[in-house]
């Protein structure tokens, strides 16, 4: 692989800060970059490379679902083309109609939260979730007015991103530390989280996110996740646990053998959830199977990840 496109994968595998969606964005322009490098040897050894590339991505942020999405979509486009023309086109289609799936999704999720969010709301959210954003500013600017709480996120703080944007967009915010605004859970209107990935088990998001679903639970608030179904993992992948984050990436002035951070994400089961709203409305938990379930993964795709195609393939 090119060192332009290891550094372009490295930059999404060290970004702490941006959301599932935004990750998404970039990974879809790298892989038709990806597609128009070079000249290939043939069909096959395109989609090698482009399978090569696409894992090095999916590996680069392992809890977040729409770069398996992205992928596995773009695998099933070249599957039936054979000549360089019609497999870059092809490529070209997938990357373009996933990233406008993404605003659509966007949007379509923002409408569904809307019948959650009641006149003077107090809200709960933590992270940096562009899905959030979008559903509590179309929410002000349908006259709704809010008062927002946001928890700071540690360990690296994009909580107050996500704070000052809305800030800047005119709502009511507050900043909280992780523990009070997990507190903070058991005394509003709605907790509104986004999601990374989203299994027939449960939510991967940034941590922080089990904790609040918990007091949530126990006081009887509302808590919803927005997810759009680009980020449903696929049926028969297997998720591959995070790896452990030096520590000095969050602490630049660190002690020597201060150790490291293992994980940015936590799990959260779907019994914990209220409900997830979606493109297609806001849905119970008990539909989510049946969504996945209608999902291909694609051969190619579910080999690389169980391991049985690794070694053949130039892996980055």
């Amino acid at each position: 692989m090119e060192l332009t496109f290891t550094q372009a994968i490295e930059s999404i595998a060290a970004d702490s800060h941006s959301g599932a969606a935004q990750i998404a964005e970039r990974a879809a322009d790298i892989l038709l970059r990806r597609s128009t490098s070079g000249e290939p040897a043939s069909p096959d050894a395109f989609r090698r490379e482009l399978l090569a590339t696409g894992w090095a991505l999916i590996q680069a942020q392992t809890a977040m679902a729409p770069l398996v999405n992205l992928v596995n979509n773009v695998l099933w486009k070249v599957e039936s083309e054979d000549t360089p023309r019609g497999l870059r086109q092809a490529v070209s289609q997938a990357t373009d109609e996933f990233k406008r799936m993404l605003a659509q999704h966007a949007l379509r999720v923002a409408e569904g939260a809307l019948g959650l969010i009641g006149e003077g709301s107090r809200i709960v959210t933590l992270s940096n979730s562009s899905t959030v954003q979008h559903a509590l500013i179309h929410a002000q600017r349908a006259g709704r007015r809010l008062e927002v709480i946001c928890a700071e996120s540690r360990p690296s703080l994009e909580g107050r991103e996500q704070a000052a944007l809305l800030l800047n967009c005119g709502l009511s915010v507050t900043l909280l530390d992780d523990v009070a605004a997990i507190d903070a859970a058991a005394h509003v209107d709605l907790v509104l989280v986004g999601a990374d990935m989203l299994t027939n088990r449960g939510l991967v998001n940034k941590i922080g996110t089990r904790p609040m679903a918990m007091v949530a639970r126990e006081a009887g608030v509302p808590f919803y996740t927005l997810c759009g179904s680009e980020k449903f993992l696929p049926p028969g992948f297997r998720p591959h646990q995070q790896s452990t984050i030096p520590i000095e990436d969050i602490w630049s002035d660190a002690p020597d053998h201060a150790g490291s951070v293992s994980h940015f994400f936590d799990f959260t089961p779907l019994e914990a959830i209220s409900g997830i709203v979606t493109e297609q409305g806001i849905l119970p938990v008990a539909a989510v199977e049946a969504w996945l379930a209608a999902t291909k993964l694609h051969p190619a795709l579910a080999n690389y990840a169980n391991g049985e195609m690794r070694e053949q393939l130039l892996v980055p």
